[in-house]
């Protein structure tokens, strides 16, 4: 029999690799979507499209009161308690209220579309395309609270199926839909793509989550259990309000300054850190965070955190290091050859995209440690410095570069505050691993000045 040390590294690494599965998945269909798009709507018509989702995603965020993350907290500790009573109480409370909420908000959507239009892509005449993002929000409010409750459960197959379905559903629809129906198609096609996804997942894996889902014996919106999440929800809400509203508003500023196209480019660079990053996401979000949620006491977090920290960082660092030197080539296998000024842009958010990473990994712990007090700030500190950031590099004169290095900036000050937040709550890494984060950030940093340089 295996010892229970490699038994337990078995399980995350495969874990790990269904993360990692499911980001393959939206990559090979953003891949057959982005190229369609680039070919039929150029830079613009890809900047359109980046835009209208960063749009729907943060209203549904808010349509969802942030219990995406309260969800997985809750469930995780009730399924560690085998309470199969309370999961389905905390499932139905959060469906019931994320429902009413996001009807509201999508009436309000509906009504406000030229406005909204005006604000974030410049021409009050693109409100149809608005108009339809609203099935956006509705698909990911569900998505955020379906996927929390898989998250609580530790279970990375179920995510991994919602990319399947929701990833050939939109590569069908963006196929279909755009050269004739050109950017109102590219949005029916992104904005029903979560909840096809989210309700393709759930018929398929129905007998596992039979009971999860089925009906309570109390009330379906339990008070008491309400006023849990919220207390976890109402955190995540600002921080998700902010971290995605401080994101919207500065690629607004950057469509007005500098047109869609440019947004396009900055939409390409974009995708290309966030999908490079994406496994360590799922990972953290879909395994660490339910199983830290079982933990008691700081010094089996501390031991938790020190476990995974080396192992995910040296991954991590030959992962971003290779999207580097290869960005070129991704962004035109992704998009076209129109994509190549991305290439610089890039190489700075795949650095800041690397910082984000480490920081998740070292914070992952803060949310069961101290509750919201401590995993709020920590979590605020990216957000806050990249509007910042943008803000001075804007008036600085850095023009088309300003976004891209204030994620960068973003990416490193939220690393810094959370290692010296997390040591004081003695989360600690060992000397020898600090000093491995700051070999592995020279490293990139100078791979990333030689390619922009290069570009």
């Amino acid at each position: 029999m295996r010892p229970p040390r490699t038994s337990t590294w078995t399980e995350r690494g495969l874990r790990f690799g269904l993360g990692a599965a499911t980001i393959g998945v939206g990559v090979v269909t953003g891949i057959a979507r982005n190229k369609w798009l680039a070919q039929h709507l150029a830079t613009a018509g890809i900047g359109i499209v980046g835009q209208v989702t960063a749009m729907h995603t943060w209203l549904g965020i808010a349509a969802a009161l942030g219990l995406g993350t309260a969800v997985t907290r809750a469930v995780g500790a009730a399924a560690g308690g085998d309470d199969g009573e309370r999961v389905r109480r905390i499932t139905w409370t959060a469906l019931s209220v994320t429902g009413l909420v996001t009807g509201v908000i999508v009436v309000a959507g509906l009504l406000a579309a030229p406005l909204l239009a005006g604000l974030l892509l410049g021409d009050p005449a693109l409100a149809p395309v608005v108009r339809i993002a609203m099935i956006g929000v509705a698909g990911y409010a569900l998505y955020s609270i379906v996927t929390g409750v898989f998250a609580g459960r530790s279970d990375v197959r179920a995510p991994l199926t919602l990319a399947i379905v929701g990833g050939a559903w939109g590569v069908a629809l963006t196929f279909g839909l755009v050269p004739r129906a050109g950017h109102a198609g590219a949005v029916l096609a992104v904005s029903t793509m979560v909840l096809a996804g989210t309700l393709g997942a759930l018929f398929v894996h129905r007998r596992d989550y039979a009971s999860v889902f089925a009906r309570p014996s109390g009330p379906r919106i339990d008070r008491a259990v309400l006023r849990g999440l919220l207390g976890v929800g109402a955190a995540a809400l600002v921080l998700a309000l902010v971290d995605q509203g401080v994101l919207l508003g500065a690629r607004a500023h950057y469509v007005q300054r500098h047109g869609v196209g440019a947004n396009g480019l900055f939409q390409a660079a974009l995708a290309l850190s966030q999908q490079v990053a994406g496994p360590f996401y799922v990972y953290l979000a879909n395994y660490s965070l339910g199983r830290m949620s079982g933990l008691s006491g700081v010094t089996e977090m501390r031991e938790y955190t020190r476990r995974q920290w080396r192992p995910l960082m040296l991954l991590a660092a030959l992962t971003f290091a290779l999207a580097m030197v290869l960005a070129g080539p991704l962004l035109r296998l992704l998009y076209s050859d129109r994509f190549d000024p991305a290439r610089a842009m890039a190489a700075w958010m795949l650095l800041g995209e690397f910082g984000k990473v480490a920081l998740q990994t070292w914070a992952v712990g803060s949310l069961p440690l101290s509750g919201t007090r401590l995993w709020l700030p920590l979590m605020l500190v990216f957000p806050v410095v990249l509007g910042l950031s943008y803000a001075a590099l804007v008036a600085a004169g850095f023009g088309l570069a300003a976004l891209p290095l204030a994620y960068l900036c973003a990416g490193l000050a939220g690393l810094l505050v959370t290692g010296i937040a997390m040591s004081a709550a003695r989360i600690t890494l060992p000397l020898r691993d600090l000093a491995l984060l700051g070999a592995v950030l020279a490293a990139l940093a100078l791979l990333a000045q030689r390619i922009a340089g290069a570009s």
